[in-house]
């Protein structure tokens, strides 16, 4: 009698046990090839401002906060209708469809129907290329993560880094690194331009799915023309200009 006493008990405890456990942790989708599955459509969260109200923590150089300090947000690129450049455009209001193949890493754009179409061999950048909006970018997998590194950057006027006016120059190089969590993605961008700033400056990011809206396909028509005729009622912000 004693020794079934025993045993209910133990039983009663054992179950008390598990209940108490933390659930197992969810697995990370992956593709038929075992790599993180970063395939869907994805919120990518605003960032206006990159410093975030911690002006004083941006590791600038004398030219580097000579130039925010005297931009002026006019002037900014995207009124013009230029494309964003990198990282900006991974900081703005606009969602994304993520394409992945064994091959390729492709980013669609709702903003202004851009692409970014990232190879996943490491290849070496162009030699001599010429700067452009969104540059050149390559992709390579360190574990489960995957990091792109993006150079021959376009630099002000043509980009800035973010709609608040911080600069870069035209050695601009970002590295960008992908982590996929169960319902999101860790994003990590680091800027190391040392013209600008005195060290790579690194900041992250949680890119969420999108939440989509039934009225409306998952991303939409957007278009931005250049030669914008509304550039000539913009105001400057700086202090001594002149109305």
């Amino acid at each position: 009698m004693r020794n079934h006493l025993l045993q209910g008990l133990l039983a009663i405890a054992l179950i008390g046990a598990s209940r108490g456990q933390a659930p197992a942790s969810k697995p990370i989708p992956r593709t038929a090839e075992g790599k993180p599955d970063f395939q869907g459509f994805w919120t990518v969260p605003y960032v206006p401002n990159m410093a975030q109200g911690k002006e004083d923590s941006v590791p600038y150089t004398d030219r580097g906060r000579a130039a925010f300090q005297n931009h002026d947000s006019k002037d900014d690129p995207t009124s013009f209708c230029w494309y964003p450049g990198v990282p900006r455009i991974m900081q703005s209001p606009y969602p994304v469809q993520i394409v992945q193949t064994p091959e390729y890493f492709v980013i669609l754009f709702e903003y202004m129907r851009l692409w970014r179409a990232v190879p996943l061999n490491g290849r070496p950048h162009p030699p001599n290329m010429e700067p452009s909006f969104m540059g050149d970018s390559t992709g390579h997998w360190e574990g489960d993560t995957l990091v792109v590194d993006t150079t021959n950057l376009k630099d002000a006027p043509w980009t800035w880094l973010d709609t608040a006016g911080h600069q870069h120059s035209d050695v601009l190089h970002v590295i960008e690194r992908f982590e996929r969590r169960p319902d999101n993605i860790a994003y990590e961008y680091t800027v190391d331009d040392p013209k600008m700033y005195s060290k790579p400056w690194t900041l992250q990011r949680t890119i969420t799915p999108l939440k989509f809206n039934p009225a409306l396909g998952e991303l939409i028509e957007y278009s931005c023309t250049e030669n914008n005729k509304d550039v000539q009622h913009l105001i400057s912000n700086k202090p001594n200009a002149k109305p």
